[in-house]
Parts: C-alpha cells; structure tokens; sequence
C-alpha cells in the first residue's frame, strides 16, 4: 500500500471519529435545549414549539448517540475478524438509518415550512451528514482491508 493512500486512510479515519463526536453534540444539544454563554447561542435543532411528537425526538437523539459512539469505539482495531464483522454489520444498518433520518428530517422541515406558508431552506447541514454517514461503510471496509484498494 503507498503513502498516499494510508495517508488518506487516516483523514478517513479522523473524518469518521469528528463525525462521531458531531453526533453526540447534535444530540446532547437537543437533550439540554440548546447552549447559551454570553452572545454565544447555540438554538436546539428542532423548535420545541414544533415539535409534536416528542417521542421521536427522543428516540433519534438516542440513535445519534448510538451512532456517534459506535464511530468513537475501537471496534474496528479489534484482532478479531468475527467481532470486526458484526460491527460492520451494524455500522451498515446504523449508516444508513442515519442517512434515512437525515432524509426524513428534510421532509419534516419541509412540511412544517409548507404549514407555516414559508419556503424552507436548502437542506446543505441534512446532505452533508447523509452522505458523511453513507461513506462510513467503504471506510470501515478499506481501514480494515486496505489490500482492496490496490
């Protein structure tokens, strides 16, 4: 394997756990109702005035814990290939549950702009962690097999 590529690997691999600290962020962001310090404010994701159903709040703030920890977990280093399996697996399905919230967090903005009789804005933030997530599985796979790559 050239330098270039480990090097590469190892943006991925910085990239994948700044992805994963992100998401515990976002998520204790909405637990706690935003930040507040001075002129700093940081406003929580969802307005609470719009949320109605708060039970999907809460249960997507627990998968972006979830998330967030299964990309800062050393799982990947592991000898073990049948322990590294499963944690593909999961880092697949979890990837792209990430990806379809992110999805049906656009639609949900959207439809609560339409309601509002606004126009809502381009959802950059949403597509941007869509296709972070989505690209967690090729990483994990050339970080674990980086013989594929050539």
């Amino acid at each position: 394997m050239n330098s270039k590529t480990s090097q590469a690997l190892r943006y991925g691999e910085i990239a994948s756990y700044l992805l994963g600290a992100f998401c515990l962020v976002l998520a204790l962001l909405e637990i706690c109702g935003g930040f507040k310090l001075g002129n700093l404010q940081i406003p929580p994701r969802w307005d609470p005035a719009h949320v109605t159903f708060p039970v999907a709040l809460r249960c997507e703030n627990g998968f972006f814990i979830f998330y967030g920890l299964l990309l800062l977990l050393p799982w990947q280093k592991t000898p073990s290939t049948q322990i590294w399996k499963w944690g593909f697996i999961v880092l697949c399905v979890a990837s792209v549950l990430f990806a379809f919230a992110m999805i049906s967090e656009v639609m949900a903005k959207n439809y609560l702009a339409q309601s509002a009789g606004t126009k809502a804005r381009l959802p950059v933030f949403q597509a941007n962690l869509l296709f972070l997530s989505l690209g967690q599985i090729p990483l994990a796979l050339f970080r674990r097999k980086p013989e594929l790559l050539s």
